[in-house]
């Protein structure tokens, strides 16, 4: 495997996930789609993993093992690894400080605004979407209203609000 699709598959991984561990499927899926056998990359991991767990720092860093431990990756893949994971940061920074240079500007208020606006519909719109499909029934419409009004009006924890409505559910359908 070469450095450059050492560094899209890890690059990938980064900016997919949120740090840590959390590139982890995404690489496994990428591995055995690339033909590596589920054998030899859960060995990959495992030694990976290991090496990063007893490394100091933070847990992301099995990223610099693996992809010197990857077939053909060695130095070079340990170096596009390490590129790899480190570039979505830079950018968010890149990003930070043009935000900062423009952020005092009216325009860039109502930018921020208009996206907003346009992202509360595209979640209204999804949340329609998951409704309408997974409710069938006049109960669980009024149900889930209800549980969205308590929630918003007294402030309740989501999970309390699922908790009690799961035992409500078990309630009337047995």
């Amino acid at each position: 495997m070469n450095a450059l699709l050492v560094f899209y598959l890890f690059l990938k991984a980064s900016v997919l996930s949120f740090g840590g561990l959390g590139g982890v499927p995404i690489l496994h899926q990428d591995f055995i789609a690339l033909g590596f056998s589920e054998l030899d990359v859960d060995r990959l991991f495992g030694q990976a993993l290991a090496v990063g767990r007893i490394s100091p720092g933070p847990n992301g860093l099995y990223l610099v093992s693996l992809g010197y431990l990857i077939p053909g990756g060695g130095w070079l893949g340990a170096i596009a690894a390490v590129i790899a994971l480190a570039l979505p940061p830079f950018v968010v920074l890149f990003i930070a400080y043009g935000y900062s240079r423009v952020a005092h500007l009216r325009r860039t208020a109502n930018s921020l605004l208009v996206l907003s606006i346009a992202l509360t519909g595209l979640l209204g719109f999804t949340s329609w979407q998951i409704i309408r499909t997974s409710s069938t029934d006049v109960f669980e419409w009024a149900a889930g209203i209800l549980g969205f009004l308590i929630t918003a009006r007294f402030r309740f924890s989501p999970i309390t609000v699922i908790a009690v409505g799961a035992l409500l559910g078990i309630a009337i359908y047995r």
